[in-house]
């Protein structure tokens, strides 16, 4: 067992305090919809594989699944990949675990469920903490409690779920696939400096976790360094000349010397 697994524990335990006492029993195939809102962009990864797994040794854990009144019909909470496999191999029903959960509840256990077996990508997982913090009003601290993570991680990995459509699949297309390269090319974007970080990345100046975050840090000071070069100060007997080529940084310079001055000339 990993780590991660370790930390989440199984979601029983996880939910201990609420009893989950769902009830396990076959359903037919064609009463079970898979979930409108998956955490795993990709849905049917290894599904072949796993249904061989499955044709070999059985199913090893249920489907867990909620009940629609209205329909008469089964959403699953945790388990496509299971789904999927054992419609590929024909059967006509499957053993499924029942829960009764609201849909926030819902999709909380499909997010844990999916970390538990390490399936999330990073551009996933970030995804998935966007729409638990944004769409069902979890704070990072909740978020936090629930997986295991402390709050600067769970801050890092919503740092990736700010960047556009535009910049992620400029990120998936470079081949950045690892959490904390994302971080900082989500760092990269904040500053302006993106484009730069991804070419940087692509030529091979910018390849490990340390060499990022030099780059975000170098860009940073040499941003800085031009900025307060623009401007320069002369002195003369009775006259202070102050010039620069941003004409907002002299209007601040000259409002805020006017607030100085006020103050001895009234």
């Amino acid at each position: 067992m990993s780590l991660k697994s370790k930390r989440l524990g199984s979601l029983a335990d996880i939910f201990q305090s609420e009893v989950l006492e769902g009830t396990i029993r076959k359903i037919k195939i064609s009463k079970i919809l898979p979930s409108e809102r998956q955490p795993r962009g990709d849905r049917k990864k290894s599904v072949e594989e796993l249904a061989n797994s499955i044709m070999t040794d059985g199913l090893l854990q249920p489907i867990v699944v909620t009940k629609s009144e209205q329909t008469e019909t089964y959403k699953i909470i945790a388990g496509e990949r299971r789904f999927h496999a054992v419609s590929q191999l024909g059967w006509q029903e499957v053993e499924c675990k029942i829960l009764n959960k609201p849909e926030k509840e819902i999709y909380k256990l499909a997010v844990i469920e999916n970390l538990q077996r390490e399936n999330l990508s990073a551009y996933d997982e970030a995804d998935a903490m966007k729409i638990l913090k944004t769409e069902y009003d979890y704070t990072d601290n909740e978020i936090g409690a629930i997986f295991g993570k402390s709050r600067n991680y769970i801050s890092e990995i919503l740092s990736i779920s700010a960047l556009g459509a535009r910049e992620l699949e400029l990120c998936k297309e470079a081949g950045i696939d690892n959490k904390n390269l994302l971080v900082q090319a989500a760092q990269s974007h904040k500053k302006g400096d993106f484009n730069n970080f991804i070419q940087n990345f692509k030529n091979g100046t910018v390849k490990t976790i340390k060499e990022a975050k030099a780059f975000n840090k170098t860009n940073t000071s040499q941003k800085s360094s031009k900025k307060l070069a623009k401007c320069s100060l002369e002195k003369t007997e009775n006259t202070i000349i102050i010039q620069s080529d941003d004409p907002k940084t002299l209007q601040e310079i000259e409002t805020t010397l006017r607030k100085v001055l006020s103050k001895y000339l009234s």
